[in-house]
């Protein structure tokens, strides 16, 4: 059971709307290569809306807090992420690929099932630990 505080919540919930985003392009079938532009600014304006706020949230929140916990190593691999999707959007605004959209919806994929299954369990592992240091402050006090 998660006991994630309520920003990291917040994140969590939405890589929910990230997976529907990725179904949603993985169902997109463009009926020529001229189409591609078109599907790769649609994937560009859902990254800026959305993904890329999403990532500065991680950085500025998750990512401090698996520093201090002892788990730079995550924390460099999620935004070590977060940068290749960063290069991958801007390549698929200079020169789209379908390659490049199928890498780039793989990554992010990828990159959620790491942050739900690995990264948001060692938070939970560090806060529930940090809460019980403060439980037992409060009753020393």
């Amino acid at each position: 059971m998660r006991k994630l505080s309520l920003r990291l919540k917040h994140l969590a919930q939405e890589h929910q709307a990230v997976m529907h985003f990725i179904s949603a392009i993985r169902g997109v079938n463009p009926e020529s290569e001229a189409d591609l532009p078109e599907i790769a600014q649609r994937v560009r304006r859902v990254f800026a809306s959305d993904l890329e706020p999403h990532f500065q949230e991680e950085e500025r929140f998750a990512l401090p807090m698996l520093r201090e916990t002892g788990h730079a190593g995550l924390a460099d691999e999620v935004f070590a992420q977060h940068e290749q999707m960063r290069v991958m959007d801007r390549t698929l605004g200079e020169a789209p690929t379908t390659q490049l959209l199928v890498e780039f919806v793989h990554l992010l994929e990828k990159h959620v099932d790491f942050e739900e299954n690995e990264v948001w369990n060692v938070l939970d592992v560090a806060l529930e630990a940090r809460q019980a240091i403060r439980a037992a402050t409060n009753v020393n006090v």
